[in-house]
């Protein structure tokens, strides 16, 4: 078998601070920047592998999370992103979350023939957040109680938890990095002929600051553990791909990798 291809998914697009690039006192830009919601395609293995899948829809994330403006268009639908490489919903055997904030889980029920792969960790920091109470989020720190409420009941069957690192397919591994960008954030390590490449979530979100600088973004569980992760990334992967960077999508959203 050969090295898998992996490529990036575009899935919408939202408006946020820029301070999100960056440790907060470290940044005093007060601009509103466009970013992607990203997921990664992952083909040439025994099945087809999904990481992330965009957010639920553009009006939850506004009136429910109370954030700024989110975008989709019918081109950025995960089935016609799929549709690219001839590939549909039925046919993806593994849905791997990086974690469980709105932009990264939603419509998992679009997905019937595949296990959902995720931190057990994070599903228990998703039912039972500790930030409630702060203006943004949805009452839940970005985890949106729908999401959650769909894995734990209606999509039970197919929640495949995970505690520590494990192989999904050959060449495809899954990482946990505790208390980084949420309480079980997993990295997906994928063998390419590129290298070893890293779908990180949200733990940096632009790897020339957060990884090359190792200055850690401006979101995050706890800033040790963030140090001790982007170190660990920078060390470990031979590209990291974050989820909201529009350059990794204009670098290999065409030949992807």
């Amino acid at each position: 078998m050969g090295k898998l291809r992996l490529y990036p998914l575009l899935l919408g697009e939202a408006e946020v601070s820029a301070k999100l690039d960056i440790f907060w006192s470290l940044s005093k830009d007060e601009t509103v920047v466009k970013v992607p919601i990203l997921g990664f395609l992952i083909l040439g293995g025994s099945h087809p592998v999904l990481v992330d899948t965009g957010f639920r829809s553009a009006e939850r994330c506004t009136s429910v999370h109370k954030l700024g403006p989110h975008r989709t268009r019918d081109e950025w639908s995960v089935g016609a992103q799929l549709g690219r490489f001839g590939i549909t919903r039925d046919d993806i055997r593994y849905v791997v979350l990086t974690h469980l904030h709105y932009d990264h889980v939603g419509n998992c029920e679009s997905f019937p023939n595949a296990e959902i792969v995720v931190q057990r960790e994070e599903l228990k920091a998703a039912a039972a957040p500790k930030a409630r109470h702060i203006a943004v989020g949805g009452g839940g720190f970005f985890y949106d109680r729908m999401d959650v409420a769909m894995l734990v009941d209606r999509l039970w069957a197919q929640v495949a938890l995970i505690e520590g690192a494990e192989e999904i397919i050959p060449g495809v591994r899954c990482e946990p990095f505790w208390n980084s960008h949420t309480p079980g954030s997993q990295v997906v390590y994928v063998d390419t002929d590129a290298g070893r490449v890293a779908c990180i979530g949200d733990i940096c979100r632009k790897t020339e600051i957060n990884i090359e600088q190792q200055i850690p973004p401006g979101l995050y569980y706890d800033l040790e553990s963030m140090q001790m992760a982007i170190y660990k990334l920078k060390r470990d992967a031979d590209i990291c791909l974050p989820t909201h960077d529009y350059k990794v999508w204009e670098n290999y959203g065409n030949d992807g990798l």
